[in-house]
């Protein structure tokens, strides 16, 4: 399939790759940039990785420099025996002091909002803001529910990397009309092991993984909190939008919905979001 040449340029714009050391699992992390400009990080969503952030990292180079982490659990890091918000503040900290950064703005997707939202309750100094895409981090009382369950997976082995490709699927599904970047994302979520090619995230990741309400934070968070959801989101509703305003006292201009995509909505609309994320950072 042919790649338009602005994605083919981002992903050959390929990044440093680094491991930290946090509460006994290596975690790794992606750099693009000039490390003497202000910090930009990106964190994934659920069963993601570094890689879902190549064909974006780049445009933001001419102001930032950028970081993207695997979670643990995830991608190249380590897999651990327990999850937690917590554990993943710690490591999201830790990549800033490896960085030397006292602060830095985060840019972060689905369950990587939640994680990043908690982590400024325990780091506030580390965000300059916080910038949620497609974020759920509050529910209506009476529409929350648990999560978990339904998210756990058995390991499943491919015999080879194109059949494991062919199998990929978006968590929650939908479908994608940009197929060039759904391959590159899926050729970069499997591993080799003795047994056939497997997917790098944890399946078992949310037996035992922890999470907190949220509602206090958002109330009163540690940094400015944006809001860049989809306009078509499976999983973000306008009254989820409303409460999520309502809870943070986020003003409209903090308020983002981009017109035409869903959840994965970088993936949707790449370059419609990275024009309204330099927006917000006022780098247009």
């Amino acid at each position: 399939m042919t790649s338009p040449e602005w994605f083919v340029s981002a992903i050959n714009n390929a990044p440093e790759h680094h491991f930290v050391e946090v509460d006994g699992a290596k975690v790794h992390y992606s750099l693009w940039g000039d490390q003497l400009k202000p910090g930009l990080f990106f964190v994934h969503g659920y069963s993601a990785n570094t890689n879902w952030w190549d064909f974006i990292a780049p445009h933001f180079l001419n102001d930032f420099c950028v970081v993207a982490v695997d979670l643990s659990g995830n991608g190249e890091s380590d897999h651990r025996e327990n999850y937690s918000q917590e554990l993943y503040a710690k490591e999201l900290k830790a990549i800033c002091e490896d960085r030397e950064w006292s602060s830095a703005t985060f840019v972060a997707h689905s369950m990587g909002g939640s994680i990043s939202l908690k982590a400024t309750s325990f780091f506030p100094e580390l965000f300059t803001r916080l910038i949620l895409l497609d974020s759920i981090v509050v529910m209506p009382p009476d529409k929350a529910r648990p999560m978990g369950k339904s998210m756990i997976r058995a390991d499943f082995y491919y015999e080879t990397l194109n059949s494991a490709i062919e199998s990929f699927r978006l968590i929650p599904p939908q479908p994608c009309r940009n197929d060039y970047i759904l391959e590159h994302i899926a050729k970069n979520s499997f591993k080799e092991t003795n047994d056939g090619w497997l997917l790098k995230s944890d399946g078992k990741m949310m037996r035992t993984y922890q999470s907190s309400d949220l509602t206090d934070t958002l109330m009163s968070p540690g940094c400015p909190v944006y809001l860049v959801y989809g306009l078509m989101s499976q999983i973000f509703p306008a009254e989820l939008v409303e409460y999520t305003k309502y809870v943070g006292n986020l003003p409209d201009e903090r308020v983002v919905g981009i017109p035409g995509t869903m959840h994965h909505l970088f993936i949707d609309d790449p370059l419609r979001v990275v024009e309204e994320l330099k927006k917000i950072l006022g780098v247009v």
